[in-house]
């Protein structure tokens, strides 16, 4: 602040200085001084004020857009929960048809024309069906495990963004 006055006032002297400076005006000249040291004083306060200003506007923005980012987020999560869901529930509803083709009931119900071994061909389909069961209960474990890491996502994305909202707040309170 010192060197901004003492700036002012060299320029001053300089400037308004080179001419008038005599014997007779000193006071007019140390008054000039004064004034413009007063207007450039004001004028760098109104500055300082201007970019503290701007600086609370451009920090709230910076807040308000990563928050809008993590709301996305957390909507995008949402949206693979759903996903999954329907995925889950057509693996199921797959899984219980199997279930069902592999009661021993169902199996001895195989229709086996033509074949000389009927033993086979229903170890075979029983085969089959086991195999096709543990692929189906292999991919609904990789959703339960995309599940909960989905939701363990959307739980540090909440957090995030009541945090994001507190930083806010209190932004507004205290420009």
């Amino acid at each position: 602040m010192r060197t901004l006055i003492f700036a002012a006032v060299i320029a001053a002297l300089v400037i308004g200085g080179s001419d008038r400076c005599t014997a007779q005006e000193p006071t007019a000249d140390l008054e000039q001084i004064r004034r413009t040291v007063t207007q450039l004083t004001t004028e760098n306060e109104l500055l300082r004020n201007r970019v503290a200003e701007l600086e609370r506007r451009l920090r709230n923005q910076s807040i308000r857009d990563r928050m809008m980012q993590e709301e996305q987020r957390a909507e995008n999560l949402e949206e693979q929960l759903f996903s999954i869901a329907k995925e889950e529930a057509n693996l199921q509803t797959q899984l219980e048809e199997v279930n069902e083709q592999l009661l021993p009931e169902n199996i001895e119900q195989i229709h086996v024309s033509g074949s000389t071994r009927p033993e086979a061909v229903r170890e075979s389909a029983r085969r089959r069906l086991t195999n096709r069961q543990s692929r189906i209960q292999a991919q609904l474990q990789l959703l339960e495990q995309s599940r909960t890491r989905i939701h363990s996502s959307i739980s540090v994305t909440d957090m995030l963004i009541q945090n994001l909202r507190m930083q806010m707040q209190a932004a507004s309170i205290h420009p």
